[in-house]
């Protein structure tokens, strides 16, 4: 690859102008239509899937012994390992110290410092800890993932009341704060993300108004706060509509419940466009504090409903008098918190009406928690009483598994799951983890940290398996293959998800793939929660791993069903959930991927540039300006104007008069192959924007038809400079009706010279065919449609240089190698042939993206989230070295390691080791 690494590095020396747009991952094939009615069609409120029954309560786990800070905000990160756990500044104090300067200036006593940590980050693996530093004060606030996976947190106490913050997801992000963005304080409010990803904030003590979260950096005024009689209305002299409940409706109005009243908001024109039956029994939210859940959205294949059905559920909740005599008489009195659950479809509007149900007992300041398969699990909290400092006694131990449909075999509603020993009372928190676990922190109903109170400030982390954890069940629990399945969705799209086990046949009518935006939990709301059970076409199996079940399925249609972000996505087959879900990345389009990130500055996905010949761009004058357009507009409303305005008629003549060969566009993204374009003026290439250090790199490419004599398709990942780290596949075009060939080289530390050479065994023209790089820190594995070719093991300890130490970029490239790619270059390229097309698509990087060296250990560490560091990744299975030993004796056309005569006899040592 020595050659054509030069080649690219001219060719991308040769741009006129550096516009990054995006290197398309998208799967584009139409989707297929179900072969039969295979999925459960239903009125759409969690299909009743059959699912095996066990008696088991499950069982609990000290995780960790002390947090150091007490969990009031819990939120998972995606694709981190990370749960973010928060209190609040104003108690100056926690159990665990800032590692270094600099210390909290204490607002309004400026001689004051605060060198307490008030946030940190837990490693839900290991439970290891990173303190991150706050300022401004975080003291019941709000919070959601916006769509790339960052956490914006809005409101708080004092000084944070106004304020937004951002998390990023990043190994060294920090805080980033923004006081006074809001219009009003918003302490005790609660935010909502809405079917385009943007973020509104309801209510907040003292201020019944909602507005929409600003971008970052951004400030509102004042009178960009709207009014809103609704929480004046529900609002007692105790309040109890602090924290409402909200969620984002499938047709995109906003249910909103506040005390005991709830309606419908169409956020467009402001106005209530429907109120619900009251739901009697007292109060339910802060400080009577209850939990809700929206319960799991089923879709079918093909969704083409105009209304998809929409159930919320409301659980406990205290009297409308419970916080003043708990908090203000003398003595205190507790009253019974309430046993009921009230449940009503919220699509059906003027019909819809409260059905009421019984718990087993009394619970408020619980989290209501939907669990991978669709059920709701009630947990924490206490069973009289009232938010507030010390004012709920009876601490409810005894989490409960709620079934929302029940059936054969799961005849009861509600089931009492195993007790923890530790109360959770006020300021309890709980998060679902990808294991199917349930993280437990949090607990302080004191005004500080106080340990000698009747319920002592808690620092311990507990974990919860839940029943479906039942060791009897682990023969039947599935693994999803997380370098052969899906990890981005784009609304609309066929996808597929690969997983090994489960029943030899897989039953569809025992399956669930379901989708899960985790909450931001705290005072018992889990704000955004939400479920989506999506509609499966059907599951084939693999044809050369017959244990492998490959379900394809339809991602969600639009985001009123599903607002773009990161999602947990959890196979549940017979009631049992998989090893571990997988985060995937669900988007509107690449377009909106351009904007938010490029733009802004972000960046962190696997998109690159495109580069093809000027003239290419001709036809594409209407929708690249259109895309410019859309462009620039959301970088100038994102970045507060810092951006110049262009007119993008302007930009394409720019581009269009420019001298140069070589120009980027980026190909639309529906319907449409990404394609490398190579005519007599100009080859192309892409690049990803990212660098990798393990993981796996999948592709699809159908190669240049007809007469590829002398073009070299090349896909390949590779570092820079002398000592350079590179693994390659390249396709030798040839005259029609010879074969390709398939050439595979491996450089280390800048050495090469390291060729085998296969024929394909398909014609690689007629169809698309996946072409996977598997690295890891024991092997380099070469894949062809799952078909293991090649293996370069790890023998590095022994003095053979291995690439483990530098991230690679995911390059490909057409371009004309005539003097040797074909017959040693006696073939020439037939310009008459011209323009030669290969196709891409389906673009997929499961990989540890590469941060500095730092990256050498944390990708190389074992861990789950390191998949591919799993024993199983280690070594070829007895099936796999068959079906590569088949390969290589059928089709195998040169090795290395057997031309003694090119290395004057020395042949290389790693050619004496077991490879495979």
């Amino acid at each position: 690859m020595t050659t054509v690494a030069a080649t690219t590095m001219v060719m991308w020396g040769g741009l006129c102008v550096i516009f990054p747009l995006l290197f398309v991952s998208v799967d584009c094939l139409p989707l297929d239509k179900p072969a039969g009615d295979v999925n459960v069609r239903n009125g759409g409120i969690a299909a009743n899937i059959a699912s095996v029954e066990t008696n088991y309560k499950g069982s609990w786990q000290l995780f960790a012994p002390d947090a150091g800070v007490s969990g009031m905000h819990l939120i998972l990160l995606p694709t981190t390992n990370k749960a973010l756990m928060f209190d609040s500044t104003v108690w100056k104090i926690s159990k665990l110290k800032l590692p270094k300067p600099p210390c909290r200036k204490v607002e309004d006593t400026p001689n004051e410092e605060d060198c307490f940590a008030h946030s940190i980050l837990m490693d839900y693996e290991n439970a290891r800890l990173k303190p991150l530093r706050l300022n401004y004060d975080t003291w019941c606030s709000s919070g959601a993932l916006d769509i790339n996976g960052r956490l914006v947190s809005t409101g708080g106490y004092n000084n944070g009341s106004d304020t937004v913050r951002v998390l990023d997801i990043c190994q060294d992000c920090v805080w980033q704060e923004y006081p006074g963005s809001l219009a009003n304080g918003r302490w005790y409010a609660t935010q909502v993300t809405l079917g385009d990803g943007r973020f509104m904030v309801f209510g907040g003590r003292g201020f019944p108004t909602y507005e929409f979260v600003p971008a970052e950096g951004q400030r509102n005024a004042k009178n960009q706060a709207i009014d809103f009689k609704f929480l004046v209305e529900t609002h007692d002299p105790v309040e109890n509509n602090l924290y409402p409940f909200i969620y984002l409706n499938t047709d995109g109005t906003l249910f909103v419940f506040a005390n005991n009243r709830s309606i419908l908001l169409d956020t467009n024109t402001n106005m209530i466009v429907h109120e619900f039956p009251v739901l009697p029994g007292g109060s339910r939210n802060y400080p009577a504090s209850g939990c809700s859940c929206m319960l799991p959205i089923t879709l079918q294949p093909d969704e083409k409903r105009a209304f998809i059905p929409t159930e919320v559920m409301i659980c406990g909740g205290a009297a409308h008098e419970a916080f003043t005599l708990a908090d203000l008489a003398r003595p205190k009195v507790f009253l019974p918190a309430s046993k009921d659950c009230g449940r009503i479809d919220i699509s059906k509007r003027s019909k819809a009406n409260w059905k009421i149900q019984t718990m087993p007992s009394p619970r408020i300041l619980g989290d209501a928690l939907i669990l991978p398969t669709g059920d709701v699990l009630l947990i924490n909290g206490a069973k009289s009483g009232s938010a507030g400092w010390d004012d709920a006694r009876d601490p409810n131990m005894v989490p409960v598994l709620y079934r929302v449909v029940t059936g054969p075999g799961h005849t009861t509603k509600f089931v009492e799951l195993a007790p923890t020993t530790i109360p959770r009372m006020y300021h309890s928190t709980s998060a679902v983890l990808p294991d199917g676990k349930i993280l437990v922190a949090g607990s302080n109903t004191n005004p500080g940290y106080i340990y000698d109170a009747l319920f002592p400030t808690e620092t311990r982390v507990e974990k919860l398996s839940p029943h479906y954890l039942d060791p009897a069940l682990d023969p039947l629990r599935t693994e999803i293959l997380f370098d052969k399945s899906a990890n981005w969705l784009l609304y609309g799209q066929r996808f597929e998800v690969q997983v090994r086990g489960g029943d030899p046949i897989i039953d569809v009518q025992k399956l669930q793939v379901n989708i899960y935006y985790p909450p931001f939990t705290t005072h018992g709301i889990s704000m955004n929660q939400r479920m989506i059970r999506v509609g499966v076409y059907g599951v084939r199996k693999d044809v050369v791993e017959p244990d492998v079940s490959i379900i394809a399925f339809q991602a969600p249609p639009n985001g009123n069903i599903a607002p773009p972000g990161f999602y947990m996505m959890f196979v549940v087959y017979n009631g049992v959930p998989c090893r571990r879900a997988i985060w995937v990345h669900l988007k509107a389009s690449q377009v909106r991927a351009v904007e938010m990130q490029h733009f802004r500055g972000q960046g962190r996905q696997i998109f690159g540039f495109l580069v093809m010949p000027r003239s290419g761009l001709v036809w594409m004058w209407t929708w690249l300006k259109d895309l410019l357009e859309r462009a620039l507009y959301k970088a100038i409303e994102n970045d507060g104007g810092k951006h110049p305005i262009f007119d993008p008629n302007q930009l394409l003549l720019l581009l269009l008069q420019c001298n140069r060969k070589w120009l980027v566009y980026e190909l639309c993204c529906n319907g449409e192959d990404l394609q490398l374009v190579l005519d007599q003026t100009s080859g192309s290439a892409v690049k990803s924007k990212r660098s990798f250090l393990f993981g796996s790199i999948e592709m699809l490419i159908k190669l240049v038809p007809g007469n590829s004599a002398g073009t070299v398709t090349a896909y390949y990942l590779s570092s820079t400079g002398d000592k350079h780290d590179e693994i390659d596949f390249e396709f030798l075009g040839n005259v029609s009706g010879q074969p390709y060939i398939v050439h595979t080289n491996i450089y280390t530390q800048g050495n090469g010279s390291r060729e085998q050479q296969f024929y394909p065994w398909f014609d690689p023209t007629a169809d698309f065919h996946n072409y996977t790089i598997h690295w890891n820190p024991t092997e380099v594995v070469w894949y062809i449609d799952n078909l293991p070719i090649r293996v370069f093991r790890n023998y590095e300890n022994e003095g053979i240089a291995f690439p483990n130490k530098q991230g690679m970029r995911v390059q490909a490239s057409l371009w004309n190698a005539d003097n040797w790619a074909t017959r040693g270059g006696l073939e020439k390229i037939d310009w008459n042939s011209a323009p030669f097309i290969a196709r891409l698509r389906r673009f997929r990087a499961r990989a540890c993206k590469w941060d500095g060296p730092v990256s050498i250990n944390q990708c190389a560490t074992k861990s789950p989230a390191n998949w591919w560091t799993s024993p199983s990744y280690s070594q070829l299975s007895n099936s796999q070295i068959g079906q590569m030993n088949w390969v290589r004796q059928n089709f195998m056309i040169y090795d290395y390691c057997k031309d003694p005569k090119r290395f004057n006899g020395q042949i290389p040592p790693e050619c004496f080791k077991q490879q495979f």
